[in-house]
């Protein structure tokens, strides 16, 4: 387990007896890290060639689903070291889990709708659209909402359309109202009919 222990023992023929305090070890000091130190991490299975590779049914790069570029993720080997053991340096480094910066991630997942949930509005009053975008780089990803009445608006990022986008509408009519959702990635589309009614 990583740890070289060295013990005394009463000569053979001592008659002396031995304390309750009395502590077998005497020198306890961790081995260096080799292969037999650790095993194979989750997801991942030892092969003929000792290696640890992904299993079949598991994906490494789905640790990543909740990772935002900018922050960190620790990027597993394939090994994890046995627990309890003890070992030090070695091929500790190897095999350790290796903290990356999280990759960016293209839009997926664009939603439209409007805060009410109703696909009906009423002509000279706010409506409310809520875009809700389930995966990607919220703070590098550029929206754009057109209303379908030649009107539409952009943002830089996600930020100043959380709490969603008002819009009047001058005129009734049925209109397409469309979300698009773009970084250097990727893009995405997403489109709702409102019909726009006469109070």
């Amino acid at each position: 387990m990583g740890e070289r222990k060295i013990y005394k023992k009463r000569k053979a023929g001592a008659w002396c007896e031995l304390t309750r305090d009395y502590s077998r070890t005497v020198v306890s000091e961790p081995c260096i890290c080799a292969e037999w130190d650790f095993e194979c991490d989750y997801g991942y299975e030892r092969h003929s060639n000792n290696q640890c590779i992904p299993a079949f049914w598991f994906n490494p790069s789905s640790q990543l689903k909740d990772c935002s570029l900018g922050q960190n993720y620790l990027n597993s080997t394939g090994y994890r070291k046995i627990i309890s053991n003890n070992c030090t340096d070695g091929l500790r480094e190897k095999y350790a889990a290796k903290s990356e910066q999280c990759p960016g991630k293209a839009p997926r997942g664009l939603h439209v709708l409007t805060s009410n949930g109703k696909l009906v509005a009423e002509q000279g009053y706010n409506t409310t659209f809520v875009i809700l975008l389930e995966e990607g780089d919220l703070q590098r990803t550029n929206i754009q909402l057109d209303f379908g009445d030649g009107t539409a608006v952009s943002y830089a990022n996600f930020s100043p359309i959380e709490d969603g986008i008002r819009h009047v509408y001058k005129s009734t009519g049925i209109f397409q109202v469309t979300a698009y959702a773009e970084n250097n990635l990727g893009s995405d589309l997403a489109a709702l009919f409102l019909h726009v009614v006469c109070k």
